[in-house]
């Protein structure tokens, strides 16, 4: 069993189909929307496709978060020229997913674990 099994396995889930806490993609969306980092005509389905390629990305950074002695899995990548971050729990509920606006600084947070690069995380499977 790889040490990162738990985590393929959430990245996995997510990969098959985004599922949001009840009442909270919306909720997500609009805020995204009002922090302009989407467009106000953006959709659901755009902001989920965002999800899914930054899960497809090779290059994009897996962190394990901890909050409240919970893991979370975390990824970051590069889309449309911005720094976005997505974090979903382990059993592949999102939590949320946004754009960082000092990466080097908000990632340095020492809740955030690094494990490596998807593509690495990925050759474990």
């Amino acid at each position: 069993m790889s040490k990162y099994s738990q985590i393929l396995e959430a990245i996995k889930a997510v990969r098959t189909q985004v599922r949001w806490k009840p009442n909270s993609a919306e909720y997500h969306l609009k805020k995204r929307k009002m922090r302009g980092h989407l467009p106000q005509a953006a959709t659901l389905e755009g902001y989920e496709s965002i999800i899914l390629k930054i899960l497809q990305d090779k290059s994009a950074v897996v962190y394990r978060y901890w909050y409240n002695s919970v893991p979370y899995v975390t990824l970051t990548a590069e889309i449309q020229s911005k720094q976005w971050l997505v974090m979903f729990s382990y059993d592949g509920i999102m939590e949320s997913c946004f754009v960082v606006e000092r990466p080097e600084r908000y990632l340095n947070n020492p809740g955030f674990e690094w494990i490596g690069k998807l593509v690495e995380v990925d050759n474990e499977l």
